[in-house]
């Protein structure tokens, strides 16, 4: 009996020292497991990754910002643009009464002004194209017959009349008109450019000092763009401007792009920590192996 029990034994002892390998393999692998995630978690928090980080989060901050600052430029343009649609339904309002008793209307007011155009001291706003076409505004004073006069630039002509490609008339009509358009103010940077002679003179902008300075007149501070006039300009030149443009721009366009931009950055740098979190684990798995 005391052979058999020292053979199992010695069968026992075997077979855990066979199981005991086995074991410490278990228990590094699975202590190398639960040890992934903080290793993980430092390798990500290096000085490295938490400048990425940083940088990966001002990233999505200003465009979030750039995004809502289009929608504050669009809610402004859509302020400035009701402003302006409503002084431009106004009915006309006579500007030398409104020079006396409240001084020059505030840009883009409905005016009208009774008078004789000055037609000799007629003067060109330099590059101006309408269609596609390069061309010019003539702006001609408008005397008011109390010692006043307007600029108003009556409308576009194209620059192929300077030379005669264009034979349509350009002069305004003669004696007593009433003209209706709209106020603005003096552009000021106005320069005076060369032009041949026996030519109206022409300037780049409506700036009222030079255009006083090339047309010899004084006008009030004020100019009109012209809207009617009666009687009709008789050969279809100038033609009128086109009032501004009341569309809502691009702003809200860019803001749903900037907000595009900024989730898209959040989602691939998602993908970019996924993936380092991924190789880092790979790192372990493969030094057991080994």
């Amino acid at each position: 009996m005391g052979c058999v029990a020292g053979v199992w034994a010695a069968r026992e002892r075997s077979e855990q020292e066979r199981e005991t390998p086995r074991r410490d393999a278990s228990y590094l692998h699975l202590r190398a497991v639960r040890l992934r995630p903080s290793v993980r978690v430092r390798r990500l928090a290096s000085w490295g990754w938490i400048a990425s980080h940083l940088f990966a989060l001002a990233m999505v901050v200003l465009m979030v910002n750039l995004g809502f600052w289009q929608l504050r430029r669009l809610d402004e343009r859509r302020a400035d643009n009701a402003s302006v649609a409503a002084a431009m339904a106004q009915p006309p309002a006579d500007l030398a009464a409104h020079l006396d008793l409240l001084g020059p209307p505030p840009e883009y007011t409905a005016v009208a002004a009774a008078g004789s155009y000055l037609a000799d001291a007629e003067v060109r706003i330099g590059n101006r194209s309408s269609g596609g076409q390069p061309g010019f505004w003539l702006a001609t004073p408008l005397d008011l017959g109390d010692g006043r006069a307007v600029a108003v630039v009556r409308g576009w002509v194209p620059r192929r009349s300077l030379s005669g490609l264009d034979d349509r008339a350009t002069a305004p009509p003669a004696g007593a008109v009433t003209v209706a358009g709209l106020a603005f103010d003096s552009v000021g940077g106005g320069r005076i450019a060369e032009t041949s002679p026996g030519q109206a003179p022409e300037i780049s902008r409506m700036d009222l000092a030079r255009f006083e300075e090339v047309s010899g007149v004084d006008v009030v501070d004020v100019w009109i763009r012209l809207r009617a006039q009666a009687p009709a300009q008789p050969e279809g030149l100038p033609v009128p401007v086109p009032d501004p443009d009341l569309s809502e721009g691009p702003h809200l366009s860019y803001a749903f792009q900037w907000f595009f931009f900024s989730a898209g950055a959040v989602v691939v740098y998602a993908l970019i920590l996924r993936r380092a979190a991924a190789q880092r684990r790979e790192a372990p798995s493969a030094e057991l192996q080994l």
